[in-house]
């Protein structure tokens, strides 16, 4: 059981691409298979070396490794189309086809196919081309070829025939070869096009499932077409939903499509992006939502996977990467925000011990949803005096805020321990003896302390902040006096 991912270098690693990507892998560890990593780069204008190694890096750091590829070879080498063609790979596939009369020379110029496209489109029906290098007798092949004539060369499509493709998610989807045009399989410069490329890599790298794209279905009967021409067994095939954006349309930049590096550079985790995408056209049983690679492998079901498009939402994204920030151990947290935390911020909080900077992360943890927000609630660590003066300089304070101020201020005074049991308890008392609620307590003492109006919990902050710091802001807020 051996699956592929076959992603083309002319543009970075994009969330598309890893749907499938990820589809291959779960998959793979599913049936006790193998995935593949093969590197599509027959269009060589457009492929780029930063593009293919933007891909191998986003692969690694999402986790998904593969089991044979450029960076891990197997048996079925090389795994790159352009090192194939290098070797004249794919010329004794198209030599059997034209031995067999199941293709063959094409010497039609561009303007010659133009015309006919042209004339096709003013008669308002579909192009299909018109057959015409199948008139040429032998001899007028070869003498075409001794002269060095520019060909292409065409798979020649049986006709009246249904071509059924066995699809794992869709059931069977039936195409009529008459309505599938001879297509190019080499071109002019001897390099094979996409459809037949596939379709030999797949056969030499013994692919026996297929999960690609919808995008795709259109050219699967051709390429069946050319596995029953070859004498290889068909894989079987499974056409993932496409995804869209909120408006239903295509996804689009505007929508969120962009490529994984940008994802993490804003401050996602590798295991947000996983769990999000796998729920983009598969549905889990009990409708669960946050889930590890291993409860993904075990209750992944192919035949759960959804034939319309899944609708890709930033904004459930976000929240899941929260849930999956709250999840981190202390130290995975602080590993994973301090590249995060800027080089301003960092100098000023090097006053401050290695345990009390991780208590700090901890501290606003929940605050988060990107790794990226962690210096907006941080801040409150950092402001000098100065800088919470002028925060605070614009806010007004009841007589019910100054009374909890400065009930906080005597307490915190006369202690010897600010710690976070000690805040617990002081508030429960300043609760007690005002009778007022939790916010009318909470919101006044955090802006007098902080100078923000959210952000970490004051029983994790105050302790931090240290009893000094403290004291010193509440006096400024008491010096304001009741508005």
């Amino acid at each position: 059981m051996r699956v592929r991912f076959a992603p083309s270098p002319t543009g970075n690693l994009h969330i598309g691409s890893v749907r499938t990507a990820l589809f291959n892998w779960v998959y793979a560890h599913k049936i006790k298979g193998k995935v593949v990593l093969r590197i599509e780069d027959t269009d060589l204008k457009r492929s780029e070396p930063q593009f293919e190694t933007n891909i191998l890096e986003g692969l690694k750091w999402l986790g998904l490794d593969m089991d044979e590829g450029p960076e891990s070879p197997g048996d079925t080498g090389p795994y790159r189309q352009s090192e194939r063609m290098e070797t004249s790979f794919y010329k004794s596939y198209v030599d059997q086809l034209l031995t067999d009369g199941k293709a063959y020379y094409c010497f039609e110029t561009a303007e010659e196919l133009e015309a006919e496209k042209e004339a096709a489109e003013l008669s308002g029906v579909a192009y299909q081309y018109s057959g015409k290098a199948l008139s040429l007798s032998p001899e007028e092949i070869k003498s075409k070829l001794d002269l060095g004539t520019s060909y292409t060369v065409r798979f020649h499509i049986p006709e009246n025939q249904k071509v059924t493709v066995p699809d794992m998610i869709r059931g069977d989807v039936v195409f009529d070869s008459d309505l599938l045009s001879d297509f190019i399989i080499q071109k002019s410069d001897g390099s094979p096009t996409y459809n037949f490329a596939v379709v030999v890599d797949d056969i030499t790298m013994a692919i026996s499932h297929v999960i690609r794209g919808e995008d795709h279905l259109s050219n699967t009967p051709r390429q069946i077409l050319l596995y029953e021409a070859l004498n290889a067994k068909v894989p079987q095939f499974a056409h993932l939903p496409i995804i869209l954006g909120p408006d239903r349309s295509k996804l689009s930049k505007r929508h969120g499509a962009k490529s994984v590096t940008e994802y993490r550079e804003e401050g996602y985790l590798a295991d947000t992006l996983i769990n999000y995408l796998s729920l983009l056209g598969w549905a889990p049983p009990e409708g669960r939502e946050i889930l590890t690679r291993t409860e993904l492998v075990d209750l992944f079901d192919i035949g759960r996977v959804s034939k319309s498009g899944a609708v890709f939402d930033v904004t459930k994204l976000k929240w899941m990467n929260g849930m999956y920030i709250r999840r981190l151990s202390e130290e995975a947290l602080l590993e994973a925000v301090t590249p995060f935390i800027s080089e301003d911020l960092q100098s000023k909080l090097v006053k401050y011990s290695d345990s009390q900077r991780q208590a700090m992360v901890v501290a606003v943890r929940d605050n988060l949803e990107l790794l990226s927000d962690v210096n907006a609630y941080l801040e409150v660590f950092s402001l000098s005096f100065e800088a919470y003066c002028t925060k605070i300089a614009a806010l007004s304070f009841s007589e019910s805020d100054i009374k909890v101020q400065q009930l906080a201020y005597d307490a915190i005074d006369s202690s010897s321990d600010l710690d976070s049991q000690f805040v617990g308890t002081l508030l429960d008392d300043i609760i007690e003896q005002t009778g007022l609620g939790k916010g009318k307590v909470f919101k006044p003492l955090r802006l007098a302390t902080s100078g923000f109006g959210s952000g970490p919990a004051l029983g994790d902050y105050i302790p931090i902040l240290g009893k000094d710091v403290v004291l010193e802001r509440l006096r400024h807020g008491l010096s304001k006096g009741a508005n």
